[in-house]
């Protein structure tokens, strides 16, 4: 965005982090604070516990507001934040030109990733919210009693809105050249690792080398049946390889 100015600090950052954590924490905790563990006898063999809410009187209209409340601090807000800002970084990001003299070629390749980043700033958003959308609405819908209860749904769209962090490194790897580009470094930083162990390990393999291999043709050099030759005899000198080891059996 702002490249010239300084960059947030690691303090500052900490900070944020714990503001954010420390309002979401306040914003659940009426959930924690209002729940009450109950033991249903059914039968003498079948006992169950369920933790179940016990609101203040009167208790259907301050669950219905609290859920309400709920939808809007924990969906509503951060979904309105997130396309607030998501927005402003498209808007600068197709606005900004580059930096000196580009060819044509240029400008369309740059114009291709700035369509693929938006892109991809705009499915992050629309996953949030369809993932999320069904369990808060259900829940507004239940404490309104507008539905009935049912733990299968609840489960299923709990368990669809949790899963919504893990799309986010699938979108990042598919429109995020850097990303992409990381990933694979990270991932042949890991198997260079692996077959570097892999070397390391003792070898079965003996370390020694066969002086005569049997099933080679190794040819000697019969030194004693080779004859001088004219050239060496007339020059006097004398040739090494012709030379028979004299040994002497005492």
């Amino acid at each position: 965005m702002h490249p010239l100015k300084p960059r947030i600090s690691t303090v500052r950052g900490v900070a944020y982090i714990a503001i954010i954590w420390i309002m979401a924490s306040c914003f659940s905790l009426p959930h924690a604070i209002y729940q009450t563990l109950f033991t249903f006898e059914y039968s003498e063999e079948d006992i169950r516990s369920l933790c179940l809410p016990e609101f203040p009187e009167p208790s259907e209209l301050f669950w219905k507001y609290l859920d309400l409340a709920t939808f809007i601090l924990l969906y509503v807000l951060p979904l309105l934040i997130i396309s607030v800002a998501y927005t402003t970084v498209a808007k600068k990001l197709w606005l900004r030109n580059a930096i000196g003299d580009v060819t044509t070629e240029q400008y369309f390749a740059l114009r291709r990733k700035k369509k693929k980043t938006i892109k991809m700033l705009m499915l992050v958003v629309v996953l949030f919210a369809v993932c999320w959308f069904p369990l808060n609405c259900y829940v507004v819908l239940l404490s309104s009693q507008i539905i009935r209860t049912n733990n299968a749904l609840y489960f299923a769209f709990h368990w669809f809105a949790m899963s919504s962090t893990c799309y986010n490194p699938f979108i990042y790897c598919w429109l995020n050249d850097n990303f992409r580009s990381e990933l694979k470094a990270l991932l042949n930083m890991c198997k260079k690792q692996t077959s570097q162990r892999e070397d390391m390990l003792p070898s079965n393999i003996p370390s020694y080398r066969v002086a005569w291999p049997e099933n080679r043709s190794f040819k000697r050099s019969l030194v004693s049946h080779t004859l001088p030759s004219s050239s060496n005899i007339q020059s006097g000198k004398t040739d090494i390889s012709a030379v028979e080891p004299i040994v002497s059996v005492g």
